[in-house]
């Protein structure tokens, strides 16, 4: 608790006031957390316009753009939280990772059905589209990685949206 108190510039006392213990705490920035990622749902349907490369590129460029600010430390934390707790895993997982998995699912979906992609099952195209990435910047980010082997994310999203394209493009 004290920990968040910290890292919320208030004293450990009033968050147990407000939210009763540590889990009801990052409970309660998960839910807050969420109305920003509708937002960015919102934002991600809208890249259907778009061809799928264009769509994906700029929709991971996003990811990655926002990962060193709020975006990785709440991955990081939903991570985390959610292997020491099953219940905040659960929070976790339902209302910031697979909302994100969805947003990627709609669009896989539309650009299935215009014929630009071949997506046999949206589910796992969306998590072999996100998972690399994910991994990356966790490994880069909150696990220092840029340290011991740096990598330039926008190469990386380049070189990995070529072989997942080449992989769901129509033949």
């Amino acid at each position: 608790m004290r920990v968040l108190a910290e890292g919320a510039g208030v004293d450990a006392g009033t968050l147990r006031h407000y939210f009763g213990d540590r889990q009801g705490v990052v409970q309660a920035a998960f839910e807050y957390l969420l109305k920003f990622g509708q937002e960015r749902q919102a934002w991600a349907k809208t890249l259907a316009d778009l061809p799928a490369r264009e769509a994906f590129s700029q929709l991971l460029g996003q990811v990655a753009a926002a990962w060193s600010g709020a975006l990785g430390g709440m991955h990081a934390t939903g991570f985390a939280e959610g292997m020491a707790d099953s219940e905040l895993g659960q929070i976790y997982v339902s209302s910031i990772l697979e909302p994100t998995l969805s947003s990627v699912e709609e669009l896989l979906i539309v650009f299935h059905t215009r014929g630009e992609l071949s997506v046999p099952n949206a589910r796992v195209a969306a998590l072999a589209l996100m998972s690399p990435v994910l991994l990356a910047l966790f490994h880069q980010h909150q696990l220092q990685g840029r340290r011991c082997r740096p990598l330039v994310m926008e190469h990386f999203i380049e070189q990995h949206l070529d072989g997942f394209l080449k992989g769901y493009t129509k033949s």
